[in-house]
This record gives C-alpha cells, structure tokens and sequence, in this order.
C-alpha cells in the first residue's frame, strides 16, 4: 500500500513537471541552458545538499518498514534466515546511497508540479548530477540485490515461509519502482530547475 501511493504522487507530480517545463521552455527564448555549477551559484557538496532537502517522510517510513521486515525474517533462522541476511548485506549500502542523493530531491515535487521555483532550489543540482553520474551503478546494485531477493524467495517458499516470500517481491517490486518512477523523476527536478532558473523565471504559476 505505502509503495502503491508513492508511486502515484510521483507520476502524478512528474507529470505536471513536465507539462510546466514544456511552457517554460517555449517561453525561455534564446537563454541557454544552465549547468549545474552556474545554477548553483558555488553549491554546498551533495551531502549537504541532501540535509537541506531531508527525504519526504513517506519514503523514510517505507524504507524504515522494509528494514525492521527483513531484520524479522533475518531472526526465523533456517535457510531463509540466511538469504535474508544476505539481502541485508547488500540492501544497507543501496539504501544509504539513496537518501545520501537519489530520494532528497523528490522532496521538492510538490512545489514545482504547482509552478513554484526560488533560486534556492539550484542547491539540489549536485544531488541530481550525482544521481545521474551514478545511475549505472544503481542499476547494477538492483541487479545483485534481485539475485538475493529471488533466492530468499526460492528458499523461504521451500521452508513454508510464505511471509518472507511475500516479502522478497514486495521488495523486487520496491526496486522496479524506483527504477521506473522514483530515479526519473529525481533526475527530473534536477532538470526542470536547471531549466526554470536558466530561463530566469522563479516565479509561480509562471
């Protein structure tokens, strides 16, 4: 369910994002387009950056959740004990890297699906670029942690565990979220700010 809302808030804001940056970018004329290190204006470091824009709470509680579900399978024992703990060894890392530089930026998709952009919206530029530079990488750690995810499927259905089961393709279903809607639009603010601030419109409604 809190998987299922997100991802409708996300399509829902990256949506309108994209019909405002299509009437930005016919009312931009001949203003070239920002990078990040002009918009930014010298912006803080991407660790930074992310403690100016925390993480939407949504996104913390549903990670939160997946943690204390797959520490409760971790603690069954067994088999399925091990995968989960195998799950764990390489889930901990990704999640880190996602609300290092990956979820911050989403906490700004209610402003700008409703046309608001302040110039101290270019501080989240080095989270976007980073999140671009690091997008293969990603990508690749979905695919180590779908190999762990399918085996603690395989291997709970085998021990009659049909919770922890249920909880590897909730989680698989998790990283195809991300990979389909949460690491796109994130990507997106990025570019939409570039975007509106290269025009030089920081106005609403505008």
């Amino acid at each position: 369910m809190r998987t299922r809302i997100s991802s409708g808030f996300l399509l829902a804001a990256m949506l309108g994002i994209i019909a405002l940056a299509v009437s930005v970018t016919a009312t931009a004329g001949g203003h070239a387009a920002l990078d990040s290190s002009q918009a930014a204006g010298g912006a803080p470091p991407a660790t930074e950056a992310s403690m100016k824009f925390p993480v939407p709470d949504s996104l913390t509680a549903e990670h939160a959740a997946l943690h204390a579900e797959l520490e409760q399978i971790i603690h069954t024992g067994g088999k399925t004990g091990q995968a989960a703990q195998a799950v764990a060894a390489v889930l901990q890392p990704h999640f880190v890297k996602e609300e290092k530089y990956a979820l911050p930026p989403l906490a700004l998709l209610g402003d700008l699906a409703s046309g608001n952009v302040s110039p101290g919206m270019a501080a989240i530029l080095p989270l976007t670029d980073e999140l671009k530079r690091s997008l293969p990488e990603m990508l690749a750690e979905h695919q180590q942690i779908l190999a762990a995810l399918h085996h603690l499927s395989a291997v709970a259905k085998a021990e009659h565990k049909p919770d922890a089961e249920r909880f590897a393709h909730e989680l698989i279903h998790h990283a195809q979220t991300e990979e389909q809607i949460t690491y796109p639009a994130a990507i997106l603010v990025g570019e939409y700010v570039k975007l509106r601030l290269s025009a030089g419109n920081t106005s609403s409604g505008s």
